[in-house]
């Protein structure tokens, strides 16, 4: 059976990590010494050398796939509009949020997020003081034989 290699966090590193690593590989350090040097996967810094053999440059590639369609800030609002308002809807969280993201948008990212949808309430819950009336009284009339 073949070994199984880890999946590389190649898109972790930063421009400069990525020049230490051409640097200290063509200095004659290993990938291991490399690697813990930059306290990386060393998966990580090989993927980089070979980026870098092969294509001669060891900045990131874009990405492929449709780029995204609301920024990092406005993700981070819808989910403290949901977290605040526990009852809201993703029409009134893209209301509030007051970006031109669709609705859709809103509803992806809260399930991103963690955030499912919630049942409605089937009766107002009892405060406590009734809660402990309502059990005293259930111990006073109903005794089991």
């Amino acid at each position: 059976m073949p070994l199984r290699r880890r999946r590389s966090h190649y898109h972790q590193l930063t421009e400069f990590e990525r020049g230490r690593v051409v640097g200290l590989r063509e200095g004659g350090f290993s990938f291991r010494d490399i690697a813990e040097s930059l306290a990386r996967n060393v998966c990580t810094v090989h993927d980089c050398w070979q980026q870098w053999s092969r294509e001669g440059t060891a900045s990131r590639r874009p990405g492929s796939g449709r780029p995204r369609g609301t920024t990092e800030r406005e993700d981070h609002r819808v989910r403290r509009m949901a977290v605040a308002h526990r009852i809201a809807s993703a029409a009134e969280i893209r209301a509030a949020v007051g970006t031109t993201v669709t609705q859709r948008t809103v509803t992806n990212q809260l399930l991103q997020g963690q955030f499912r949808a919630r049942r409605p309430v089937a009766c107002i819950p009892l405060p406590p003081n009734h809660c402990r009336l309502q059990r005293e009284w259930y111990q006073a009339n109903w005794r089991t034989e």
